[in-house]
């Protein structure tokens, strides 16, 4: 309870909602503040689209290994660099994977999106038991819609048109939770305890998943801000567009031994 009183100290007088999980792994104490509130989560739908990719790789559906060619309307706006790279490039599923979580990359997490399909990652949140959380949308379909041009159909999508037609839109379904990408506090920590325990998936493929997540490049400024980088290991995931801040993970204690979720 000290824990809650605190963080509700801290962001009094912020602007916005502010939704927080923090779990003790070990013990199983927790704190929640706007715990089961929807909250649309940008990026960090890439960690469920991962989640089914391995799904799908455990079946043998998909190879980490198989090679993907990246053409120019695979190209996506806003975060990652492949979009500056040439069209026609190949690389294999695990490279994309790489991009995607290391740098969150748009245009990678789009290509294995369309490798897995978009109806898979939602059915499986629902085989999983997440009621709350839902993918529906596509890096692409978030930026189009909040640049005020999602009323343009996929072929037509293109850097260049998005470059020269952009336009703030406020109402944008990207910043909302209705037909978006959504998740909560509480929903997203299952999760994450989820690949932490390897009963999500394989442990294996938990595993991996975690290994990924260590190398995240993003959001310095938020989860490992104030700690003590020698001290301790982070397995993250960010999100970000106008007015919505995400990160999402796994503290690894090195010298106690513990770990804790923060969502």
């Amino acid at each position: 309870m000290r824990l809650k009183e605190k963080i509700m100290e801290e962001t009094q007088g912020l602007e916005g909602t502010i939704g927080i999980a923090v779990k003790h792994l070990k013990t199983g104490e927790e704190a929640l503040m706007e715990g089961d509130t929807l909250f649309p989560i940008a990026s960090v739908f890439k960690l469920p689209l991962l989640v089914e990719l391995y799904r799908q790789v455990e079946e043998g559906r998909i190879s980490l290994d198989q090679k993907l060619a990246m053409v120019e309307k695979a190209k996506v706006p806003g975060s990652g660099i492949i979009r500056e790279l040439s069209s026609g490039l190949e690389m294999k599923v695990r490279d994309y994977i790489t991009l995607m979580m290391v740098l969150s990359d748009n245009t990678a997490t789009d290509m294995l999106l369309d490798l897995v399909g978009i109806e898979n990652v939602d059915k499986n949140l629902h085989r999983l038991g997440f009621e709350k959380t839902r993918v529906v949308a596509s890096c692409a379909d978030m930026l189009y819609d909040l640049a005020g041009l999602g009323d343009l159909k996929p072929e037509e999508r293109s850097l260049k048109v998005y470059t020269e037609r952009r336009k703030f839109n406020p109402s944008s379904k990207a910043l909302g939770v209705e037909n978006n990408d959504v998740t909560t506090p509480r929903e997203m920590a299952r999760l994450l305890e989820g690949i932490f325990r390897g009963t999500i998936i394989s442990r294996s493929s938990c595993d991996a998943i975690l290994e990924t997540m260590k190398k995240c490049q993003t959001g310095e400024n938020r989860i490992p801000k104030y700690l003590p980088r020698e001290n301790v290991e982070m397995a993250r995931k960010t999100g970000s567009l106008s007015g919505i801040v995400n990160d999402v993970g796994i503290i690894y204690l090195r010298e106690k031994g513990e770990q804790y979720i923060l969502c």
